[in-house]
């Protein structure tokens, strides 16, 4: 069994991730456009672990620290074994959701007690850290009826927003902010069709609103009271 405190070096994470070599420098050496570190020096950080070594001229990164990389960004199941690609146009996403290498601050209320008051969050059992969804898996959760209605729904802002841009630079939720979007839907159509709320009410009980002052019929009412209503 491998040792978790053993030194990688580029060549070898290439290996471990079945993929070339200049995609492990990328990993290592290039930040992201959307800011923060190289993708490996993200997940270091994360996790708390030291890197010295990834400054040599040969880096090395902890293997525990490749491997939470590798199974955050879809590459690696969690028992460690390769992920199947999904296949698809565009910007590959993981086949299953991934393992977020940061610690979770609650536990699933179905292996720990919770205290009174405290909500439960969705984990993976094995490692005990957060489930990341991205948009292959996000959409049924949060009650849309396909991949493509989510994604434009999200274009006109009409979707929960990311918990988070991952190390690749793709969008993720977690599962307690998608249900929570599926739960809400019937209050946010209630909300589309209700209309704003009446200006006042006539002594009749009848409802109005005001017109803004540059609407062509508050303009003839002015007119015929004598009055100019300044826009």
């Amino acid at each position: 069994m491998a040792r978790q405190d053993e030194l990688l070096t580029l060549n070898e994470i290439a290996k471990l991730a079945n993929v070339g070599r200049q995609t492990a420098q990328k990993w290592h050496q290039v930040p992201r456009k959307t800011g923060g570190e190289s993708p490996l020096r993200m997940v270091a950080k994360a996790m708390d672990v030291e890197i010295p070594e990834a400054n040599d001229r040969s880096p090395r990164y902890p293997r525990k620290v490749v491997v939470a990389f590798l199974k955050a960004v879809g590459y690696m199941n969690a028992d460690e074994s390769l992920m199947e690609r999904r296949g698809g146009r565009g910007k590959w996403t993981p086949a299953r959701p991934t393992i977020d290498p940061r610690p979770a601050e609650q536990s699933d209320a179905e292996q720990f007690r919770l205290e009174p008051g405290r909500r439960a969050l969705y984990v993976d059992l094995a490692t005990g850290r957060r489930l990341r969804y991205y948009n292959a898996h996000a959409w049924p959760l949060a009650g849309f009826g396909s991949e493509n209605s989510f994604t434009t729904s999200r274009t006109l802002g009409r979707a929960p927003e990311p918990d988070g841009i991952d190390e690749l630079e793709r969008p993720y939720w977690f599962r307690e902010t998608l249900e929570k979007w599926a739960a809400g839907a019937e209050d946010r159509k209630a909300a589309r069709y209700a209309g704003r709320e009446p200006d006042g009410f006539t002594p009749a009980g009848q409802p109005f609103r005001l017109l803004p002052g540059d609407n062509y019929y508050a303009k003839k009412a002015a007119e015929q009271a004598g009055r100019t209503i300044e826009k």
